[in-house]
């Protein structure tokens, strides 16, 4: 308080010297004795002059300058009635200079998923080179009844992805972290072959032309055969996907600082989880002779969690209005992933559910590459557009994790899962808003 006065009293006494001296204007002393006054220089000297020898000599003195020196005097003073928030502590230099060097990055993602493999829909067969081309089957009294196939997943396409992505960047010392999460909608695709075994819907224009059957084939007892499941009235499959994860990383101050040029080191750590499953349907009424038609079903489930530490690079041309940048990363890590399938009424109606799971973990890596062209549209506001393109080694996928199996008609279904573990990519269009605070 002491302080504040003492300035207090300084500033008035200062404005009120001030206005007097504007209100008389210039003064002049001349050499004591001497009438009338004689102008022997101005009252206000230099620092480094001496005023006249009746006077002494005073050094110059400039005006009160109201400044960090004051306040930090006024806080030595140790006086209580400085207030909450007087004057901001270290911790709070510290949280300020983050908040103001920290930026938000909000994307939209428009990706495509890596479609299923081209794989049968069941195993191969003893008499057929490709059991996806039609082939002629019998009833069990040797007769002719058709042609059958097995069908594949390469009609199984997914749509492209919408997904979102949220990145918050805090600058520290030597760098700058960042973290990230990302969320992708679930995107499915499926197959429908309806009005089997119908020999003039097949081909009205010939019917002569044999019923079509689709048929799921399957080893017997763990050997190869000719044992098919076939559908005559309607077969369905569906496959869906879901993909979302997270990832921090700490991105180093510029290694080469240069105006347009600049290359900072990443190193963090990142999570991937990616869902599948696989749905087969299968429906036979005996071409219309069974009251109550059997519906078999064919469920499949992978689950790939990924666990990896990375690196990376990130490159950058800078300018005012645009920066261009390139982003690799590698990561190197491990997928835990589980498997699970469940089959119901695969048979007969008296087939029980029977379900088998299955799980491991893999060393796996994960690649990826992001451009972008950044649009500086203000000073803390700015556009981007960017490609991304990744993939994740080692995953484990449904089509790929079923083990079709037929034990014969006294044991319990025999399809069950068997992992195996094949390349997942995805990758696409990103545009976003980044706010620099």
């Amino acid at each position: 308080m002491t302080g504040r006065f003492v300035s207090f009293c300084s500033t008035v006494l200062l404005l009120a010297g001030a206005a007097s001296a504007q209100a008389q204007g210039p003064q002049y002393w001349g050499d004591p004795g001497s009438y009338p006054y004689e102008v022997q220089g101005p009252a206000w000297y230099s620092p480094d002059e001496m005023q006249g020898p009746t006077s002494g000599w005073q050094p110059y003195t400039p005006p009160y300058q109201p400044g960090p020196a004051n306040y930090s005097w006024d806080n030595v003073s140790g006086n209580p009635d400085n207030g909450w928030d007087y004057e901001n502590t270290p911790l709070d230099e510290f949280l300020g200079d983050v908040a103001r060097n920290s930026y938000f990055r909000l994307e939209y993602l428009n990706y495509a998923f890596k479609n299923p493999e081209d794989r049968l829909l069941g195993s191969a067969i003893l008499s057929q080179t490709d059991p996806s081309v039609p082939f002629p089957v019998t009833d069990t009294g040797g007769q002719l009844a058709g042609e059958a196939r097995v069908a594949t997943t390469g009609d199984l396409n997914y749509p492209d992805a919408q997904g979102i992505r949220g990145t918050i960047g805090v600058q520290l010392i030597g760098g700058a972290l960042e973290a990230s999460i990302f969320y992708f909608s679930q995107v499915e695709d499926g197959s429908f072959i309806d009005r089997l075994g119908d020999q003039s819907t097949n081909n009205p224009l010939n019917p002569l032309t044999p019923p079509q059957f689709i048929a799921t084939s399957t080893l017997s007892n763990g050997q190869l055969g000719n044992n098919l499941l076939l559908y005559d009235d309607s077969f369905r499959a569906t496959t869906s996907a879901e993909l979302w994860g997270s990832e921090a990383n700490f991105v180093f101050d510029a290694y080469l600082p240069e105006p347009m040029f600049q290359l900072r080191p990443i190193f963090g750590f990142r999570y991937l989880n990616l869902n599948e499953d696989l749905n087969q349907i299968g429906v036979f009424d005996q071409q219309d002779q069974l009251l109550v038609p059997l519906v078999s079903r064919i469920s499949s489930y992978t689950e790939n969690s990924v666990y990896a530490p990375q690196i990376g690079l990130r490159g950058e041309l800078v300018s005012r209005w645009l920066t261009l940048g390139i982003e690799p990363k590698l990561a190197a890590g491990v997928n835990v992933y589980e498997t699970t399938v469940v089959t119901q009424s695969l048979r007969s109606a008296g087939d029980p559910l029977t379900k088998t799971t299955a799980s491991g973990e893999k060393f796996m890596l994960v690649g990826e590459l992001n451009a972008y062209a950044r649009f500086h549209i203000r000073q803390n506001f700015s556009f981007t557009v960017g490609y991304q393109a990744t993939f994740i080694d080692q995953v484990a996928r449904p089509a790929s994790s079923i083990l079709y199996n037929d034990n014969g008609a006294s044991a319990d279904p025999a399809i069950v899962t068997r992992p195996t573990l094949e390349r997942f990519d995805f990758g696409g269009i990103n545009v976003s808003g980044e706010f620099r605070f």
